[in-house]
């Protein structure tokens, strides 16, 4: 089915692209394609334990609406289709009229609207039709999506309020004396448990009701509910509503809330999205599908938000909240100008952290802790504070979050074995990381590489803090890892980093995941760039695939033990790849990585987990990760960083906008927001070096990073344009290639000889891309520089205290 993409929006000419999509906003999603509303799931705000599926389509029909004329029914046409991720909105051809219609997600309702047109046919009526059966009673133990989760849910029985003009069923739930055993309890060794609060169960209200006098009839038999409103009149608009809560008189608040301010909801909620829409950034690139993709992310990701309790944000569109699947890949989110909702997360779990072991990786849908990790993968949050601190320079956030993020790295520090700066714990990832040859004796190589990107952080914001104890204490735990993290992870036969290695005997186990590299932030780049090219051959020989990047090589023998995760590709925990890619100028593989990522875009869905099971370009979707119209928050952030920094060749940290060419196709990204201001990049010509940055007209060299002077006074200017202009060759003998947490303050370039004024804070290492080793003077004193021959980068190394400012002479 043909249809574009624009701000956001996905159009049609001609019926819903996809089918059956989701409809979602905060706790409430819904499964609609050209026949109604399939399934609907609401993660009811009382509900502790139990499945959030509340009405699944079987043999009966779901919620269907009609028009109907002379008892005749019509259903609805779909031409000229517009959908956000919270609506589908479409004219429909009826008789000699076209009738808007609409069906929402709003204020944790479903919402289906008709406008009529001023030639409106006259005796029209619209209704809104579901079989009884269509409630759910979960049974099937053997499919997670509507078991029952040790919860017996018991339906009563639909009946008509006339005063209230609405239709009120609902359910009530009670905890079974036992819940069932899973299988694969015994292999799931990687999650940890607090004893459980007592919880009892629950109740769940729904309403159906109209902004219009509702007629309301049932079927003797095989049960089927039907509304209908009086006789339309022209020009009106005309909407039915499904509203669900915990108790009937928060239920009946609700819905009289809704209907009587429907329309000032309704613009409302197309305002909010339209808002996260002109935020974005909008790539143009030769990919036009990557394009679409990026466009449509930022939107797609607002639905996800928990409207009621700011920071908590959905797995994906029916799942519920996850630690590392809100945190983990945020840049993203940063460079969509979402920061409120970092510092909204940074809030939200702290509130929900348990007072021993540390952040909820699980949460259940009343905000109780379920399950924790191991506490070495944590150090995520410790990155989200640096990160949000350097979007938006808010101090005072960091001042109320500072204790509990050094908290965290405290008690992981008691982790620490055989005084190598590594910390214990089975890897957060894969779920069954027994059959990674842990054994609860385990340095997990995803773990520590998170942990690395904590420690560096950490430091940063203690030296930012004034906390030099902890300061020091981290900048001792950086040096350990560096030390010791590729002596024992690295596999010289295979060229990359084992999974584990043993806590006890620091043994490496034979066992080789593709994600044990988890890029959290930038400085992983310093922990891995020793053996980067080795890595990036051994994803060419031994991950990438027809269908995308396995996880497992099809050589191991943990390959799909699981039969379902570990034969798959985890978008999240792939940046390390692109990044691999675009430093190691292989053009080759970021296109092919683009083709995999366009397939998707064509599907308009973003997986959790591809199955790389079968050699195809293609996958198949499932009914599980791939469903149709499904969309996962980390995948869709750890894509989106991807195409920026590996496909652009672009990124943005504590430090500032620093460039990463390579001999790739031009384009362009506009709009994009780093503190307070928005740039208009340009990357002409192509190669691997840049010959100069131009910002608003004037030309600097020497730098792939972007010079703080460069962003303007803000007072006068506030949209920055840059060009980059990309070249195959070196253009001149020495430049600044990167230097995460260092600020370029100024930089001038004369006759090959590099004058830069620097600042930072805490632990900062300058490198230079230079065809030999360069001389490097600070404040007029030679500095000790360390030269790679192999890579051309030479590395000195700053330490910084906040404000002060590091003369740097290169020749």
């Amino acid at each position: 089915m043909k249809y574009t993409v624009k701000n956001g929006v996905i159009r049609s000419k001609q019926g819903i692209p996809c089918a059956p999509r989701f409809i979602v906003d905060g706790r409430l999603s819904f499964r609609y394609d050209e026949s109604g509303v399939e399934q609907v799931d609401f993660k009811n705000p009382a509900q502790a334990k139990g499945n959030g599926n509340v009405f699944l389509k079987k043999l009966w029909d779901g919620f269907r609406f009609y028009l109907e004329r002379d008892k005749l029914n019509y259903k609805p046409e779909f031409t000229n289709t517009g959908i956000w991720p919270f609506s589908i909105e479409a004219d429909w051809r009826y008789f000699d009229a076209v009738v808007r219609h609409k069906v929402m997600a709003v204020d944790e309702s479903i919402v289906f609207q008709i406008q009529t047109p001023a030639n409106m046919p006259p005796g029209t009526v619209f209704k809104l039709e579901f079989y009884n059966t269509f409630g759910l009673t979960p049974l099937d133990a053997e499919d997670i999506r509507f078991c029952d989760m040790g919860v017996d849910r018991k339906w009563e029985e639909w009946q008509f309020e006339q005063a209230g003009n609405r239709l009120l069923g609902g359910f009530r739930e009670t905890v079974k004396g036992v819940v069932r055993a899973s299988e694969e309890r015994e292999y799931d060794t990687n999650h940890y448990r607090t004893e459980e609060r007592p919880y009892e169960g629950c109740e769940l209200r729904i309403g159906i009701g109209a902004d219009f006098d509702v007629h309301y009839r049932r079927t003797p038999l095989n049960a089927k509910h039907m509304l209908r409103s009086p006789i339309l009149e022209p020009g009106t608009t005309y909407s039915f509503v499904v509203s669900f809560h915990p108790d009937e008189s928060g239920l009946h608040e609700r819905m009289t809330a809704l209907i009587g301010r429907l329309e000032e909801k309704v613009e409302q909620q197309y305002a909010r999205y339209a808002r996260a829409a002109a935020l974005s950034p909008k790539l143009i690139s030769p990919y036009k599908k990557l394009n679409d993709y990026l466009s449509l992310i930022p939107v797609c990701h607002e639905s996800l938000k928990v409207t009621d309790r700011p920071g908590a944000i959905k797995a994906n569109s029916y799942a519920w909240v996850w630690c590392w699947d809100g945190i983990t890949a945020s840049f993203a989110t940063s460079y969509w100008n979402d920061t409120g909702h970092l510092r909204d997360m940074l809030r939200f779990y702290k509130e929900t952290a348990d007072g021993e072991l540390g952040l909820a990786l699980a949460l259940s849908n009343d905000m109780r802790f379920l399950i924790g990790c191991a506490l070495p993968s944590q150090g995520m949050y410790i990155t989200l504070l640096q990160l949000y601190y350097s979007a938006t320079g808010d101090a005072e956030l960091v001042r109320e979050i500072y204790p509990f993020a050094k908290w965290l790295f405290d008690k992981t520090l008691m982790l620490e074995r055989s005084g190598t700066g590594l910390c214990e714990g089975p890897s957060m990832y894969p779920d069954f990381p027994i059959f990674m040859k842990e054994t609860g004796q385990d340095l997990s190589g995803l773990n520590n590489t998170i942990f690395y990107c904590a420690a560096r952080s950490m430091e940063y914001l203690a030296v930012l803090a004034g906390d030099r104890q902890t300061a020091e204490e981290a900048r001792g735990t950086i040096r350990r890892i560096e030390e010791n993290f590729l002596e024992l992870f690295f596999d010289r036969e295979k060229g990359y980093i084992v999974s584990s290695v043993d806590s006890v005997t620091l043994e490496k186990r034979p066992s080789f995941n593709s994600n044990s590299v988890k890029w959290e932030n930038n400085y992983c780049r310093e922990l891995m760039e020793p053996v980067s090219a080795a890595s990036l051959e051994f994803f060419d020989k031994h991950i990438v695939s027809e269908a995308g990047l396995r996880e497992i090589p099809a050589w191991s023998d943990a390959y799909d033990q699981d039969a379902n995760q570990l034969h798959c590709w985890w978008p999240v925990t792939g940046e390390y790849f692109m990044r691999l890619a675009n430093e190691h100028d292989r053009k080759d593989l970021i296109e092919k990585w683009i083709g995999w990522i366009s397939y998707w875009s064509e599907m308009l869905l973003c997986p959790e987990g591809i199955s790389c099971y079968v050699e195809t370009s293609r996958p198949e979707l499932d009914r599980w990760n791939t469903i149709s119209g499904l969309w996962y928050g980390y995948s869709m952030r750890g894509w989106y960083q991807a195409a920026i920094h590996g496909v652009f060749g672009m990124d943005a940290d504590a430090g500032g906008i620093t460039f990463f060419p390579y001999s790739g196709e031009e384009m362009a990204l506009r709009n994009f927001h780093y503190k307070g201001q928005i740039y208009d990049f340009e990357m002409k010509g192509s190669g691997p070096y840049i010959a100069s940055i131009v910002v608003n007209g004037n030309e600097i060299k020497g730098t792939h990073k972007l010079p703080v002077i460069a962003e303007g006074k803000r007072r006068k200017r506030k949209r920055i344009k840059v060009q980059v202009n990309r070249v195959q060759h070196r253009p001149m003998q020495a430049c600044i290639k990167y230097g995460y947490g260092i600020e370029l303050l100024a930089i001038d370039c004369e006759e090959g000889t590099i004058k830069a004024k620097l600042s930072g804070i805490g632990t900062c290492r300058l490198k230079i891309s230079a065809a030999t080793k360069p001389d490097v003077a600070i404040e007029g004193h030679p500095a000790e520089t360390q030269y790679d021959e192999a890579s051309g980068i030479a590395t000195v190394e700053l330490v910084f205290e906040p404000g002060e400012i590091k003369n740097v002479i290169v020749l």
